[in-house]
């Protein structure tokens, strides 16, 4: 049985002081995406008289009636859920594998490649060379423009090299014993031990790929592959809406200003709630993640 420890008079402030921030810190957090839901599920003029704090006075699903109306909306969900999917399983795994051999001193040209990788950190090549680049490669107006640029962040891999140095070297020389190569060594003994990086490099290259709305806008063209974002975007253009109003009920029209608002903040909300979902299912081991990358990297 553990030992409770006797807290002094500070030690009974601190802790105080430190709930009441954590408190106002989170009210100051979550209440703006809140008051967006609250809003959204309001009727809009309802809604513009003021006064709409907590909960909705006038509940309508109007507004995301209007949203999910859209007719690309639902094939630009599929590819963004395929992109984000197949983004994040190639991107963390193709950034954990150079990252594994960037950290062995064994690797030739191992400074050469660390000094190369940290100047693109700062120094980008921008977006004409990127367009004649993603052109040369075949790889504008398909799928695939979404998946190959991401393939390695230098960013990730200093994350998963800080990782990687602190597990312990007799592990690899053990199992180098008993005949296991580099890649053996890799799948079966790194990256099970790697959990916590792996999921924080994970929901970083997810939420990337999530909210990327610029690839969309100028490297495709063909509408069938717009991501969700990108659409989101032009639905979010005041002529855009302005242009369906004849699509709207009577009431919507009644006020086009406030209609409007509703329908913008119906839209961040159904943009957020996926990532918003799964977020706390890997929050233990982003935690873990970011402290070792805070001490190590």
């Amino acid at each position: 049985m553990q030992a409770r420890i006797k807290l002094t008079a500070e030690d009974k402030a601190v802790n105080v002081f430190v709930i009441v921030v954590t408190v106002l810190a989170l009210l100051a957090t979550f209440y703006p995406i809140y008051y967006l839901l609250v809003y959204s599920l309001n009727d809009p003029i309802d809604a513009a008289s003021g006064g709409l704090y907590w909960f909705p006075r006038k509940f309508t699903l109007e507004n995301y009636a209007y949203v999910f109306k859209n007719d690309h909306l639902f094939g630009s969900f599929l590819i963004t859920a395929a992109r984000t999917a197949i983004g994040t399983l190639t991107g963390v795994l193709f950034t954990a594998l150079g990252a594994y051999a960037l950290s062995k001193d064994r690797l030739a040209l191992r400074k050469v490649y660390s000094i190369v990788g940290l100047v693109t950190m700062y120094f980008s090549g921008g977006l004409i060379p990127s367009y004649l680049l993603y052109q040369r490669l075949h790889l504008l107006d398909t799928f695939w423009v979404y998946i190959v640029p991401a393939l390695f962040s230098i960013y990730n891999a200093l994350l998963f090299m800080a990782f990687f140095r602190q597990l312990p070297g007799e592990l690899e020389e053990s199992a180098k014993v008993d005949g296991a190569g580099d890649f053996y060594i890799f799948a079966r003994l790194v990256l099970p031990l790697s959990k916590p990086v792996l999921a924080t490099v994970s929901l970083f290259v997810a939420v990337n790929h999530w909210n990327d709305w610029f690839s969309s806008a100028y490297f495709v063209s063909n509408q069938n592959l717009w991501t969700l974002p990108t659409i989101i975007v032009r639905m979010l253009s005041d002529n855009s809406i302005m242009d369906n109003m004849k699509n709207m009920s009577p009431g919507m029209r009644m006020d086009p200003l406030s209609t409007l608002l509703a329908i913008k903040y119906a839209t961040l909300i159904v943009t957020i709630l996926p990532i918003a979902v799964v977020y706390p299912f890997i929050q233990k081991y982003f935690v873990q993640g970011m402290m070792v990358g805070a001490i190590k990297a």
